[in-house]
């Protein structure tokens, strides 16, 4: 009898052990990318994480994590997904010492109009990627602004994975990809939207991308000049988008209908017509 006992006492433990594991599997660590990019500004010790995207250095500087939204989080409300964020940033960063990535841009894109300096931060010993590991848990999404775009290809691969898994914010229906048709539904917040462009024209010295007949009341893209030179310099034209699937994000405004200025060509990505209705059919 006692030999059972040991027996079923030392199987729990196996059995315990096992899905501690697994659940600590669950959470994803992907690895640092070249972040050549970048340039290392520094290194701190992080005394504290004030909210799911800012953290107090020993030093008393204020680091705001650049090109990452978490869409629950409010000055009043960190909200489910900000919480989780929160407690893998407190295990991972407090005490510990980060290497700080900034643009290379020194003038406008290293910090914000609160003071805060916006960075990447990668933990020096462990190699905790901060803004990889939350968007590829689903605990934030990729919003790179206009003077912070550096790794916004590898972030968004992050992304896609993180969607297709439905993990984290990707299993909310309320946080589904919007389509061309149903990008009313964004209005006045930020948005990712997909759906085949109808045509394409300029007006003002404005590129505009419409996804429907109906231009004063359909969904549609603006693309101011300077947007449209830096597409010129990697070798798009905007007004060759007609009839070609695209994934769109940004802040969702009522012109003409709904409508999203671009402000960096890293917010527009050309998708396969596959990928296109494969993901409006899961939406």
């Amino acid at each position: 009898m006692r030999i059972q006992l040991i027996m079923l006492l030392l199987l729990t433990c196996f059995f315990t052990a096992s899905a501690y594991a697994q659940e600590e599997e669950k959470f994803l660590f992907p690895p640092v990318p070249d972040l050549s990019e970048l340039v290392m500004t520094g290194e701190a010790q992080v005394e504290a994480v004030i909210d799911p995207l800012r953290v107090q250095l020993l030093d008393g500087r204020i680091v705001q994590l650049a090109s990452i939204d978490i869409p629950d989080l409010t000055p009043y409300d960190t909200g489910d997904l900000g919480m989780a964020a929160l407690e893998v940033m407190r295990e991972q960063l407090v005490k510990k010492t980060v290497k700080i990535y900034q643009s290379k841009d020194t003038k406008n894109a290293r910090a914000n109009r609160m003071g805060y300096h916006l960075a990447h931060l990668v933990e020096k010993n462990g190699g905790f990627w901060t803004q990889g590991a939350l968007i590829a848990n689903g605990l934030a999404r990729v919003r790179p602004s206009k003077h912070n775009a550096e790794m916004t290809p590898a972030m968004l691969t992050l992304e896609s994975e993180a969607r297709e898994g439905k993990r984290g914010l990707w299993a909310d229906a309320k946080y589904a990809i919007l389509t061309s048709e149903t990008a009313a539904s964004g209005l006045y917040n930020w948005a990712i939207v997909e759906g085949t462009i109808n045509a394409s024209a300029v007006a003002n010295n404005t590129v505009y991308l419409n996804f429907g007949p109906d231009w004063k009341t359909d969904f549609t893209i603006g693309i101011k000049p300077d947007v449209r030179r830096k597409l010129a310099n990697m070798g798009i034209d905007p007004l060759s988008f007609a009839n070609k699937p695209v994934r769109v994000r940004g802040w969702m405004e009522s012109y003409n209908g709904p409508y999203i200025e671009l402000m960096d060509p890293v917010w527009i990505e050309p998708l396969p017509a596959q990928t296109e209705a494969a993901s409006l059919d899961n939406n």
